[in-house]
């Protein structure tokens, strides 16, 4: 057993498995039917924030308008923690936004190994590019002394989608003593939305399951923001924390899960915080024959989520926080843009939404990476920045 201690803790996990059962309250199990209760009142935060985060997002600028007409012929060099459909639609945004600018992208593409992120680092700094971008997650931990010689190089890191949105601004963030600035990522936020969802579904009476990663810097804090949730507005609700190293994904979620399960008969949702484990998640709730009795709820807006939420009308699972990959790209680069134009950076806000039953539709069938929210952001970014549309 072990206590996950705020969201900047570090998890060091030697087994397999570690399991934390925090309860709400002692009145009781909740019923395996989930939604039994759920006309019952839902607290007036937990109601406005599924309004706020139900529809497609509005802009909101995160800055003053900028010039970027200086910044033509500039380089950016884009090194991606990974090659799957979310880190590479956002490549793709950063890459249209740079061309428009403009600039000169270069992507350094890997398969998310920290040689490969060192040998890409070593190749930014040896050809004098202007600013490089360690896009969605490559661990600048891992990276200290390629940090230290970018900035003797005078060249300025970017770090997008590795801290979390409660985290300092550099230097204090983890890892930032080096790194010029960073775009955070709003998984505080999915993390509360997320139980809100299930408060407000199960009428308060949620047994979470939350499968964590215990090798993902954020997710000790991504599940603390849950259960903090949970205490604050569902004093029946209670979780329970099993965790998995991203190399056991693939292979063990659906045991670990199904094995959590049947230790506790009473769990009615799955809440894994990645969308990757979801493929082992349904198979362990459709082998224990609780189709209907346990709902699965997750996070990154992957199509094929969201294609099994409109395909089983929510019955398995239910709902999904997804973020906008192309506002994130957007984001990225106006952090860029005002790194580069000696501006001091600013807090990015990337949008996110939840997708259920009721509006799954939007996302289209079959589900597209980053359709079904809206333009405002891009448009808003545009224009922040005097770009065409």
């Amino acid at each position: 057993m072990f206590a996950l201690k705020g969201p900047r803790a570090m998890v060091a996990v030697a087994a397999l498995v570690a399991i934390t059962t925090i309860s709400g309250c002692s009145k009781g199990p909740a019923p395996t039917n989930s939604s039994a209760d759920a006309s019952a009142e839902v607290p007036a935060a937990v109601a406005g924030a599924l309004a706020e985060y139900s529809g497609q997002p509005s802009f909101v600028a995160p800055g003053e308008p900028i010039d970027i007409s200086s910044l033509r012929g500039k380089k950016i060099f884009d090194i991606p923690a990974a090659s799957n459909p979310f880190i590479q639609d956002i490549s793709t945004t950063m890459e249209e936004v740079a061309g428009k600018a403009g600039m000169v992208y270069t992507r350094y593409d890997n398969q998310s190994t920290v040689s490969q992120w060192i040998q890409g680092m070593n190749q930014a700094i040896s050809s004098r590019q202007d600013i490089i971008v360690l896009n969605g997650s490559p661990d600048p931990r891992s990276l200290q002394p390629q940090l230290r010689a970018a900035k003797d190089a005078g060249i300025p890191v970017l770090v997008t989608h590795f801290h979390d949105n409660t985290m300092p601004p550099p230097p204090a963030c983890e890892g930032c003593v080096d790194v010029t600035a960073t775009v955070n990522a709003p998984l505080s936020d999915v993390a509360k939305v997320a139980a809100d969802w299930m408060i407000k579904d199960s009428g308060g009476q949620a047994n979470v399951l939350i499968v964590g990663g215990s090798d993902i810097f954020s997710s000790p804090g991504t599940i603390e923001s849950a259960q903090n949730e949970f205490a604050a507005q569902c004093p029946d609700c209670s979780t329970t924390v099993v965790n998995l190293p991203v190399s056991d994904w693939n292979t063990k979620t659906q045991s670990v899960v199904q094995s959590a399960l049947q230790a506790n008969p009473t769990v009615n949702y799955i809440y894994p915080l990645y969308d990757a484990m979801v493929t082992g998640a349904i198979p362990a709730v459709r082998t224990l024959a609780k189709t209907g009795q346990v709902k699965i709820v997750s996070y990154n807006g992957s199509p094929f989520a969201l294609d099994e939420i409109r395909e089983s009308d929510g019955s398995l699972v239910a709902m999904d926080v997804g973020e906008d990959t192309r506002a994130v790209g957007y984001a990225n680069m106006d952090q860029a843009f005002r790194v580069l134009l000696g501006q001091p950076p600013v807090a990015q806000n990337t949008p996110i939404r939840i997708w259920d039953s009721t509006n799954v539709a939007e996302a289209g069938s079959p589900a597209k990476v980053g359709e079904g929210y809206g333009d405002a952001v891009v448009t808003g970014y545009q224009e922040l920045w005097g770009l065409p549309s």
